[in-house]
């Protein structure tokens, strides 16, 4: 870099046109691996063809020798990213849904989806119609002898102002359908008494905006959407969830329209700024630090979320 930057210094370029040189060299040719970092579906790095609910249906545990069912066992029901991610050992589960809730974005990430100071977006339920709402999602059956650690490690999974409940849960329609009874399980939900909830803010635009520029450690907020919206096809084909579709389908239009000129935007920027350092030395590592920080997961959203701020708090 340092090299790069003698030469341009020799060569008589503008000072104007140096923030241009310098992104065309260095950054324009990883906006597309940066934007493609770390987002990845459900189907990612999945054989040609593959199904969710072929796996869904054809592995109903994910232990190789599942302890023995008994009545002590519970279930825990996930309509976020636990439909896609069950980071604990079950020995059985099921699609369906609960009755009497819809299920919003309106919770705010800082521990997985988002950071303290650029929360992401992740779901909660609200109370709705007893009799026409419905949540889809998936329960698990935790054996009696794993039931303490489970619950242990959700309880800290879902730390950020989610609580549990208990209530029942349907099956969904499929093959194996039981006998029909509901089935108690255990839900963690986020109320809007804690610190966290972000339902003051509702508007669809506006959520799919946060989503669209946050990332936290588990990975980019984009990603949980669309891999719950994918979950969500697959596994129940026919059902509506008009909230999570509008966001989806908001979030790809910022994508495909705004992504590419907000992300060369700020990067003009921050390499403005950087060549008003003095020594040429600086620089080069500013501008070193800048590269990786920009190909290190998080580091489009930085970006994102920086040129959406308003002008006086940028």
């Amino acid at each position: 870099m340092l090299g790069y930057l003698q030469g341009l210094q020799g060569s008589g370029s503008g000072q104007d046109q140096l923030p241009s040189d310098i992104y065309s060299e260095f950054f324009a040719d990883i906006l597309q691996a940066v934007k493609e970092n770390g987002c990845k579906s459900v189907d990612q790095d999945k054989p040609q063809g593959f199904s969710m609910l072929r796996s869904f249906d054809s592995e109903n545990s994910n232990q190789l020798e599942p302890p023995a069912v008994t009545d002590a066992d519970v279930w825990i029901f996930g309509y976020g990213s636990l439909v896609w991610k069950a980071d604990f050992p079950y020995i059985d589960r099921r699609r369906g849904f609960i009755w009497g809730f819809k299920r919003r974005f309106y919770q705010h990430s800082i521990d997985h989806r988002g950071i303290p100071e650029r929360p992401g977006r992740v779901v909660t339920l609200l109370p709705g119609d007893p009799n026409q709402d419905r949540v889809y999602g998936v329960a698990y059956r935790i054996a009696a002898s794993q039931k303490s650690s489970v619950l242990d490690h959700l309880d800290y999974r879902e730390k950020n102002g989610y609580e549990r409940c208990s209530l029942e849960f349907h099956e969904y329609p499929n093959i194996n359908t039981g006998d029909g009874k509901p089935i108690e399980v255990i839900m963690y939900v986020a109320t809007q008494a804690n610190d966290s909830y972000a339902g003051n803010v509702w508007q669809v635009p506006c959520i799919a905006k946060q989503i669209f520029s946050s990332a936290g450690p588990s990975g980019p907020n984009r990603e949980y959407l669309f891999n719950l919206a994918a979950a969500m096809e697959q596994l129940f084909p026919g059902a509506v969830d008009e909230h999570l579709e509008e966001l989806v389908a908001c979030v790809r239009r910022y994508i495909a329209e705004d992504e590419p000129k907000l992300m060369q935007h700020a990067l003009l920027q921050e390499i403005s700024v950087i060549l008003k350092e003095e020594k040429l030395s600086e620089q080069a590592k500013r501008l070193e630090e800048l590269l990786e920080r920009c190909q290190q997961p998080g580091g489009r959203e930085w970006l994102l979320h920086g040129a959406l701020q308003p002008k006086s708090d940028a």
